[in-house]
């Protein structure tokens, strides 16, 4: 009786131990609000070549067609605001562009999309990772805000001085100016084609959409070639309004559409004209493994 007590015992030290052990070397990490990265995606967080997971991010990819059109979607679940995040290949207050891939693995992105090409309109409302760099609305474009808590907030064709930094209470971490609004409490918006964004042909597109509470999706279509039809942006708004999103925002198109994961460009890889793109939105680890 008192061995197989002792041996319990033995189990059960040994047990705290090595949770004492596995909780040193392992351990959930605020992300700061600025420009550096996430923290690198666990090898072992990888199954198969659509899905991530750790404590802190889950990310899962799917593929399909409709309308003889190409699609992927990427649902992301994260645990904190911080880890959506937002980077440009040389800092917000540049013009430079790069390969998307490259500055993806860059902040060790999970999964990253292209964002909304904030340097070449000159105007806008261009405010990353909680730093103002651009206030200059003149009401020809919907503007995307995301909040400290990471919830998504439209404003339809914004003009000059009608977004002041921070929206309902909560301070803007993040805003996007390209547009328009697709998705609007669950529906399709009135009139998604009179910001023009070649909106009558059948394109490229991508768009980032809220879910719920830290939980997003991330849905582009192919181009029109190599076998696929293309959207216009009704039929694309139409699309993405059936995945069961809130509110969902059209995000630079054409060939700067890039879904990118496991620092791999995965959406239309036979297109051989992927431009080099000024920014990235991504979702990070905040998973800290020694």
């Amino acid at each position: 009786m008192k061995k197989r007590f002792f041996l319990c015992l033995l189990a059960l030290v040994t047990l705290f131990s090595l949770t004492g052990l596995l909780s040193a070397q392992a351990e959930v990490v605020q992300l700061p609000i600025d420009e550096t990265g996430g923290m690198p995606p666990l090898a072992s967080g990888y199954s198969g070549d659509l899905a991530y997971e750790d404590p802190t991010i889950k990310v899962s990819i799917e593929l399909g067609r409709e309308e003889n059109c190409d699609y992927w979607i990427a649902d992301i679940q994260i645990t904190d605001p911080a880890q959506l995040r937002t980077a440009a290949a040389d800092g917000f207050s540049s013009t430079m562009a790069m390969d998307g891939q490259k500055l993806a693995r860059r902040v060790n992105a999970v999964l990253a999309i292209d964002g909304d090409y904030f340097c070449y309109t000159g105007s806008g409302y261009i405010l990353r990772q909680g730093q103002l760099y651009l206030n200059k609305l003149n009401g020809d474009r919907d503007v995307l805000l995301v909040d400290e808590l990471g919830n998504f907030h439209g404003r339809h064709l914004a003009e000059d001085g009608s977004i002041t930094g921070s929206v309902r209470g909560r301070k803007i971490m993040n805003a996007f100016y390209f547009g328009p609004i697709l998705v609007e409490n669950g529906e399709v918006c009135p009139d998604v084609t009179g910001q023009d964004m070649a909106a009558r042909e059948k394109r490229q597109r991508m768009c980032i959409a809220q879910v719920g509470e830290l939980h997003y999706k991330a849905i582009c279509c192919a181009a029109p070639a190599r076998g696929s039809a293309g959207m216009t942006l009704e039929q694309f708004a139409a699309f993405v309004a059936r995945q069961d999103v809130l509110i969902a925002y059209n995000l630079d198109g054409g060939d700067s559409t890039m879904m990118i994961f496991q620092n791999k460009k995965i959406n239309d890889v036979k297109n051989n004209s992927t431009r080099d793109i000024c920014d990235i939105i991504y979702f990070a680890s905040a998973w800290k493994a020694e």
